[in-house]
């Protein structure tokens, strides 16, 4: 049991770090995007505190506006 939980808990650590690094880019146009058409809230402060540097603000913004519009309309 205790192996299992060993082995576990490394592929957790390992997938989290995975994911903060792949989110510290220097394209915020590109992340907004991302995120937009996700249909995640605005993120850059996170992004700014997990890269541990700024992010254009404006330029994640404006991917983020964009993003968002391509989404598909829910059905009426």
């Amino acid at each position: 049991m205790k192996p299992l939980l060993a082995a576990l808990a490394c592929a957790l650590i390992a997938g989290c770090a995975g994911i903060a690094t792949s989110d510290c880019t220097s394209d915020a146009y590109s992340l907004g995007t991302r995120d937009g058409r996700l249909g995640a809230t605005p993120q850059a402060e996170l992004y700014a505190r997990r890269c541990g540097a700024s992010i254009d603000r404006e330029k994640y913004e404006a991917g983020w506006n964009a993003g968002r519009a391509q989404r598909p309309s829910p059905p009426v």
